[in-house]
């Protein structure tokens, strides 16, 4: 009978066996108190070196130890070491090595001062109501964007690409000495207006002499001095206006063009010589070239950085407003970039 009790009593106590324990450390399949401990106190300790991290790098975060790479901190805003290397040469003139203890103080004292109105410029609000130093934000942000094109040298074949895809820009300026008639709008109410202004011109071809012409055909000379002296093309353009000089263009020496009707009455043009403007070569205009190959790539660095500016910023227009910024906006952006004058 007891052996029978024996024999149910065994798997009662194998049931209540506990796991085993106590493994080698590296023994994953069993549990090892040693390691678990281990394991949690690596955990916490990573936890508390992120979170520290976290603590001390934040924005606004306070510190009393200033890093190596300043020489100062003002209200923790640093003062880079090699801005101050920097400026203590420039001032002194010489190596910061050979800058006494002295000289780099009141240079650090001056670079202090200077942080400490910048802040307290920043706090009056001067770069949203000074427009001095609206300006000088404005400036200083145009030529961070051009930094790039501002040193760097392009190669003569890039400038030469430049020059051959804006010839025309370089090139003598022309020169135009001309008579302007013109039959005057108060006598254009008789039929025959158009063609005594024919007459005119043709009696001006024929070489009848101008004072006659003039007083036969009641024409009135717009501005005598041109016909005498020279004047530039674009000074003849802003004189005669943009249908007169287009037409002015055209004529060669001796030339009288066709009564041209405009707002003041008839206009007849006669060419006394026209100096049409001669090609430049590139090694005569090299500089002029490279100056407006610089100019066009700042212009269109400054054009991209305004566009990702726009694209990323809310701009609400008023509504009296709105409609005509909106199109002109479109305008400038479908206008084709010109190229510049030398």
């Amino acid at each position: 009978m007891n052996i029978h009790e024996n024999v149910r009593q065994e798997p009662a106590a194998a049931e209540g066996a506990s796991p085993r324990s106590g493994g080698g450390f590296w023994d994953f399949k069993t549990v090892n108190p040693m390691r678990s401990m281990i394991c949690f106190g690596l955990g916490a300790f990573i936890g508390l070196g992120i979170a520290g991290f976290g603590l001390f790098t934040a924005k606004g975060t306070v510190t009393h130890v200033v890093p190596a790479e300043n020489v100062a901190l003002v209200n923790q805003r640093p003062i880079l070491r090699t801005d101050f290397i920097a400026q203590t040469e420039t001032e002194l003139g010489k190596p910061f090595g050979e800058a006494t203890v002295a000289e780099r103080l009141k240079v650090l004292d001056e670079m202090i001062r200077e942080e400490l109105f910048v802040q307290r410029g920043l706090e009056l609000d001067f770069p949203g109501t000074d427009p001095d130093t609206r300006s000088a934000l404005v400036a200083a942000v145009e030529q961070q964007v051009v930094a790039d094109v501002t040193t760097h040298q392009p190669a003569d074949a890039e400038l030469q690409k430049y020059f051959e895809e804006n010839r025309s820009n370089y090139a003598t300026e022309g020169t135009m000495t001309l008579h302007n008639f013109l039959l005057p709008k108060a006598k254009l109410a008789g039929p025959d207006a158009t063609a005594a202004a024919q007459n005119a011109a043709d009696a001006l071809r024929t070489h009848v002499p101008l004072a006659e012409v003039i007083k036969t055909y009641g024409l009135q000379e717009v501005v005598a001095e041109h016909a005498s002296e020279e004047q530039f093309y674009f000074a003849q353009k802003i004189h005669l206006g943009e249908a007169l000089y287009q037409r002015a263009l055209t004529l060669n020496d001796g030339d009288v063009s066709e009564p041209i009707i405009g707002q003041d009455g008839i206009h007849i043009v006669q060419m006394v010589k026209n100096t049409k403007p001669l090609p430049l070569t590139f090694e005569r205009v090299r500089s002029q070239v490279l100056n407006d190959f610089v100019t066009a790539a700042k212009k269109r660095l400054e054009d991209a950085d305004l566009r990702y500016l726009r694209d990323k910023a809310d701009i609400l227009i008023a509504d009296d407003y709105a409609e005509a910024y909106e199109k002109s906006q479109d305008a400038k952006d479908t206008k084709p970039a010109e190229a510049s004058k030398p």
